[in-house]
């Protein structure tokens, strides 16, 4: 009989051996294989069991320590706020992750379509220069993934289809280098920012789970990278703004400090006027220049701004240089005689000839004489040379002046830089006469440059033109436009309308064109310009073009829909004087635009010219 026990051990298992005596010997002996086999069975599933625990707790300890790995770069990277010192973290970050010999990071230049070094973990220097910059398509792991778009690995150099033969794979060889692979960097809208790359000294296959982790560095470093970036920039933006603020007060001071120095002379020059009339001629003669002067910054000053906006056109001409050369030296003499300065022109032998807008390059010779002139000290050398050498001119301006410190040198030609500053040169200038004068040499195709040996040894611009062969037939010197106006006729007196709100302008222009012989009407309100005008029936009209109410254009498009005022010239007198505002007078029905201030010559020009 069985026990409750032995009951018991019999339901718990699923095999028991048969203890009847009687029981066949090969019936038992298979009943006793089963129960082998299933004890087998069972130490097999246990094993299994043990060994899917082990390797479940090494992938836990695996990811523990990637965890790890990578909760330690992060902590690096987030504490770094340096792009470039974040640069070089990276590379340290992905040669760790990647167990790699050596390492570097690239930044993808959009404007090149090239990946430029800029960090790296254990090249040499020859390596940094070769590789300096990579195009995509390089026989490289980056210039390759830079052509693809993903990761490219690389496991033997030796072996590969796109680095065989190629001055690449010398120089890998030369380095020690035998396997790669580039990963490139993405921000999460799909722009590259980079490219990490891990070089190994063996021929090497990264597996899978080094790879996995050099995404999420990748990933991690492409966010990185991008904030880094953005918070340099708006930090760069904030300092220009800043420059940007200093430079505006400092050309607004200087502006103030040039526009008094003429403005000072010419109210003494009143007050004596009011004490000694006897003084005129010499007043006057006085105030003339210190006008021209203003004029001449006020027209740099809209140069500028007209350049900027890329609404300055050429007149482009066949023109002799010795033409241009004389009218920059002519407008240039008073400043080279004021400073009893040593001055020769060397030029050409034989007539060299320019496509060119001849006032434009003798306003860049101008400003050259000047500037040389001004700063250098009274009985200095200047010299203006001319050599022809391979269908171009070149214009060298020298003088012994205070010369240009070597750091100044790049800023030069920098619009509102001066060399120099000191209070003592009352008429240091804008800073604008050589960024204008650079940019007209520009866009003849030419190029303006400048030397010095350093502070007080003097300097020496070179002006460079293209040179074109002599014209068949020319019929103007190319500087028409800057010849003295003819006079009145001896019998031209007119009736002329001078329409402008401001009654001083008016009332002065009035009286200069009645000492001439004229007859004049002032009209300030624009508002009864034609109405007046039908009344006077004036030979000529002079109209600001400013005015309130109704501007100068409205007023001469209503004068010429008058039959009485058929024939009657109309002067545009106005502040601007790009070729918009002239189209603009034109369209008006508006013969001529001066603009202001106007020279009597220029009015007595334009009478002469139109009324004889």
């Amino acid at each position: 009989m069985l026990t409750d026990s032995g009951v018991e051990g019999e339901k718990s298992s699923r095999y028991h051996l048969n203890d009847d005596p009687g029981q066949p010997v090969e019936e038992r002996m298979a009943e006793l294989g089963r129960a082998l086999a299933l004890v087998e069975a069972q130490r097999h599933e246990l094993e299994h069991a043990l060994h899917m625990r082990d390797e479940s707790q090494r992938q836990l300890e695996a990811q523990l320590e990637d965890a790890r790995l990578l909760q330690s770069i992060s902590a690096m990277l987030i504490d770094e706020h340096s792009v470039s010192d974040l640069y070089q973290r990276l590379v340290d970050a992905a040669t760790l992750v990647m167990h790699s010999d050596f390492g570097s990071m690239q930044r993808y230049d959009a404007g090149r379509d090239a990946l430029q070094l800029i960090a790296h973990n254990g090249l040499d220097e020859e390596s940094v220069l070769f590789w300096g910059w990579v195009h995509a398509g390089r026989a490289t792991t980056c210039g390759r993934a830079l052509q693809v778009g993903r990761r490219v690995t690389v496991p033997d150099f030796e072996a590969c289809d796109f680095i065989a033969g190629s001055d690449d794979l010398v120089a890998f060889r030369k380095a020690g280098v035998k396997s790669a692979q580039s990963t490139p960097l993405l921000t999460r809208e799909g722009r590259l920012v980079g490219m990490i790359t891990t070089h190994w000294t063996s021929n090497h296959e990264p597996p899978e789970r080094d790879l996995r982790l050099l995404d999420i560095v990748a990933r991690q470093a492409a966010d990185l990278i991008e904030r880094n970036t953005s918070a340099e920039t708006l930090r760069r933006h904030a300092s220009d703004l800043l420059d940007a603020d200093r430079y505006k007060n400092e050309f607004l001071a200087t502006l103030a400090h040039e526009l008094r120095n003429p403005l000072a002379p010419i109210r003494t020059g009143l007050e004596v006027l009011k004490t000694s009339p006897e003084q005129l001629p010499h007043v006057v003669s006085m105030m003339d220049r210190q006008l021209v002067h203003m004029v001449r910054l006020v027209d740099d000053l809209l140069d500028v701004s007209r350049i900027s906006r890329g609404m300055i056109t050429l007149k482009r001409a066949p023109v002799e240089l010795r033409t241009i050369v004389e009218s920059a030296v002519e407008a240039s003499r008073p400043a080279i005689d004021a400073f009893a300065h040593n001055f020769n022109v060397i030029m050409p032998a034989t007539p060299v000839w320019l496509d060119a807008d001849a006032t434009r390059v003798a306003q860049i010779l101008n400003n050259l004489l000047n500037n040389a002139a001004k700063y250098t000290p009274s009985g200095g050398t200047l010299s203006l040379v001319a050599e022809v050498a391979d269908h171009e001119i070149a214009i060298r301006v020298a003088d012994s002046g205070i010369g240009i410190a070597a750091e100044m040198l790049p800023r030069v030609f920098d619009l509102f830089t001066q060399v120099d500053r000191s209070s003592e040169r009352s008429q240091s200038g804008l800073g604008v006469g050589l960024a204008l004068a650079r940019r007209l040499a520009e866009m003849h195709a030419g190029s303006l440059a400048v030397e010095s040996a350093g502070v007080q040894r003097g300097s020496v611009f070179t002006l460079r033109l293209p040179t074109v062969a002599a014209p068949a037939v020319t019929g103007t010197d190319g500087l028409a436009g800057n010849a003295m106006l003819p006079d009145l006729p001896e019998d031209g007196a007119r009736r002329i309308l001078i329409v402008d709100d401001n009654e001083d302008a008016a009332e002065m222009m009035a009286m200069l064109l009645e000492e001439l012989g004229h007859v004049t009407r002032v009209v300030t309100d624009s508002r009864t310009a034609v109405d007046a005008a039908c009344d006077f029936l004036p030979h000529v009209a002079l109209l600001d073009i400013g005015m309130p109410h109704l501007n100068g254009f409205e007023v001469a498009r209503a004068m010429r829909e008058q039959a009485a005022l058929e024939g009657m010239c109309l002067a545009a007198v106005s502040g601007w004087g790009t070729e918009e505002d002239r189209t603009l007078s034109k369209n008006a029905g508006i013969d001529y635009h001066l603009t202001k201030p106007v020279m009597m010559s220029e009015i007595t020009g334009l009478l002469s010219a139109r009324l004889q």
